[in-house]
């Protein structure tokens, strides 16, 4: 035997549960209704913005014809009221009408635009709110969870409805002796072998 120096590995064994490092729980932001499909389930990989379900909107829909039939309305109205201004603007000059006619055409024209701006505002809330109904992954990573099903009626005081690792990363939180502690640093090369499996991860 040659007296020398080499590094002696040791290995540090411990047992504990495998979890998502972030665990992130999708739950409905906007108003829910009826599930009619489910597009992920469990084990899978998805992305941040990706439709995770789709929800019925056949009242939404119907509410939005109505408020877009409301803007040409109120389009109209504001086209009326601006040729009746330009026209009463070219008799004041003239002396046929008074001033406080001319007036009265704008301020009826001032209010043509404010409802046309009221009616497109409605149209837009009304398209973020039917938007909001699909259920979006808030972060991309994977599905650990899955807790809805086609048919299924939701709202915003349901449960999580899916729940993601951010990023796919997984930790294993397991307790240690404070000797086999002292010599685990960040860094330190792990693996990990779930119940049940032969497969081995490798982490630090």
């Amino acid at each position: 035997i040659r007296p020398g120096t080499e590094t002696v590995t040791r290995e540090i064994t411990a047992t504990g549960t495998l979890a998502a490092r972030r665990d992130i729980p999708v739950g409905v932001v906007g108003e829910g209704g009826q599930v009619v499909s489910v597009l992920t389930d469990e084990g899978r990989w998805v992305k941040k913005g990706q439709t995770l379900v789709v929800v019925d909107r056949q009242v939404q829909n119907a509410q939005m014809g109505v408020l877009q039939a409301q803007v040409k309305s109120a389009e109209s109205d504001l086209r009326l009221a601006e040729n009746e201004l330009a026209r009463a603007a070219a008799l004041v000059e003239r002396g046929f009408i008074s001033k406080a006619d001319l007036d009265r055409k704008r301020a009826t024209r001032d209010g043509a635009a404010a409802r046309l701006q009221a009616a497109r505002a409605s149209v837009v809330e009304s398209q973020t709110r039917t938007a909001r109904l699909d259920i979006r992954a808030p972060v991309s990573g994977y599905v650990l969870q899955r807790n809805v099903e086609v048919g299924q009626v939701i709202s915003a005081g349901s449960p999580a409805l899916f729940r993601i690792a951010e990023g796919g990363e997984m930790e294993l939180q397991a307790q240690l002796s404070e000797d086999d502690l002292a010599r685990v640093s960040v860094g330190v090369n792990a693996t990990v072998t779930p119940v049940g499996t032969e497969a081995q991860v490798t982490g630090q």
